[in-house]
């Protein structure tokens, strides 16, 4: 099973399993094209896209779905941290 985070511009995140990582990485795309939706205590409730800030699942294997995607973060460079204050 492969677990799925969502996680809102509210501050809260869902979690649910799908089967395999194949099944999350098109759930992934559904959810940042369409937006999200849950049912809530009995209440459907819909979030549009703007308010999904990332949706999130580990792959067990990186080359199966990333293919040639290993993108990694790096720091800013040459910034001038003044400009920040």
């Amino acid at each position: 099973m492969t677990v799925i985070n969502v996680y809102l511009q509210d501050g809260r995140t869902f979690h649910y399993e799908v089967g395999n990582p194949t099944k999350a990485r098109e759930h992934a795309h559904r959810i940042v094209n369409y937006g999200w939706r849950n049912n809530e205590e009995g209440i459907e409730c819909y979030y549009p896209v703007h308010q999904v800030l990332k949706v999130t699942f580990d792959m067990p294997n990186k080359d199966t779905l990333a293919g040639k995607y290993h993108a990694k973060p790096r720091t800013l460079c040459n910034f001038d941290k003044e400009k920040l204050q």
